[in-house]
């Protein structure tokens, strides 16, 4: 008989080959590469990211989730958004499962369909070819449809409750409101995720050089004020050489301006003669005419000053 441990040791490695199995016989549809997304059903740890089994479900959080298909191509899961993936039988073709949210799809397909449910719409994704669309459902059942660059399939988009179809070409983008055909409508608007808007950096200016100090500038000093008690005074020399000719002084003392506060003070300079060379004649000639002469030119002077300020 087994012992207690024997007994739990067997039954612990059939369980672990039961999972193994069950494993093996889901096939794995993609590898799923996201920071923050949650996935519910079976999963694979690998190692660069999450290998998505069949009948899984992707819940995207703050960051858009990527799945890489086995097959090629990927999936973008934007943030918000729960999508759950299904494989058939065979494995070729996968149908998708929407509630509300955005998505965008973008993989080659060959021969087979791929199949988008939301709560109001089925969209048939037809091959060959590739397959670039972005898919948009509000809570209201409002569901954007928009081709975009290099899709070259053609939705097929009918009601899950009526028969009518409509069909959206790989240029084109439209709006049902409400989830009904009817209302179909052409729309610009962005389908898939949305855009994240550019990071400003800004940028912090260098603070203004402080301004040089001024030094203080001292006021030029105030000139004295006038003095109103100025007298002006005039000093002119008078030079005589007796052997110059006798000067004329009435032209000179007419253009002076005098007045009353007004002093002229001259101050006669009187030079000796120079001595020169005598001849006999000249040395007789008697002292007492050169004192003459003297004597009377200054007797001319003093009466010419006396007339003048008198």
């Amino acid at each position: 008989m087994l012992s207690p441990l024997h007994r739990f040791l067997l039954l612990l490695a059939l369980l672990v080959l039961g999972m193994r199995c069950t494993a093996e016989a889901q096939q794995t549809l993609g590898e799923l590469y996201a920071t923050d997304a949650r996935v519910k059903g079976a999963v694979v740890l690998a190692g660069s990211g999450t290998s998505v089994l069949s009948g899984s479900s992707i819940a995207a959080g703050a960051q858009t989730a990527t799945l890489k298909l086995e097959r090629g191509g990927s999936l973008l899961v934007c943030s918000g958004t729960n999508l759950s993936v299904n494989a058939s039988q065979t494995g070729r073709e996968l149908m998708f499962s929407l509630n509300s949210g955005n998505l965008e799809m973008n993989y080659p397909l060959g021969a087979a369909a791929d199949t988008l449910l939301t709560p109001d719409l089925r969209l048939l994704l037809p091959g060959p070819g590739t397959v670039h669309i972005a898919v948009k459902v509000t809570p209201q059942g409002d569901t954007c449809v928009q081709s975009l660059p290099g899709n070259v399939a053609a939705i097929v988009v009918s009601e899950t409750m009526g028969d009518a179809t409509y069909q959206v070409k790989p240029d084109e983008s439209v709006l049902f409101k409400g989830g009904h055909l009817s209302v179909a409508a052409a729309t610009k608007q962005n389908c898939g995720c949305p855009v994240s808007p550019p990071t400003h950096v800004a940028k912090a200016a260098p603070p203004p050089p402080p301004p040089a100090e001024s030094k203080p500038t001292q006021p030029a000093p105030k000139p004295p004020p006038p003095d109103q008690n100025v007298h002006i005074a005039v000093s002119a020399p008078l030079v005589f050489r007796a052997d110059d000719p006798t000067p004329d002084f009435a032209e000179t003392v007419a253009s002076l301006k005098l007045e009353h506060n007004q002093v002229v003070q001259l101050d006669p300079v009187v030079l000796p003669p120079p001595e020169l060379k005598k001849t006999p004649a000249e040395r007789q000639t008697p002292v007492v005419a050169q004192k003459e002469q003297k004597h009377g030119f200054f007797s001319k002077v003093g009466s010419f000053f006396a007339t003048l300020f008198h």
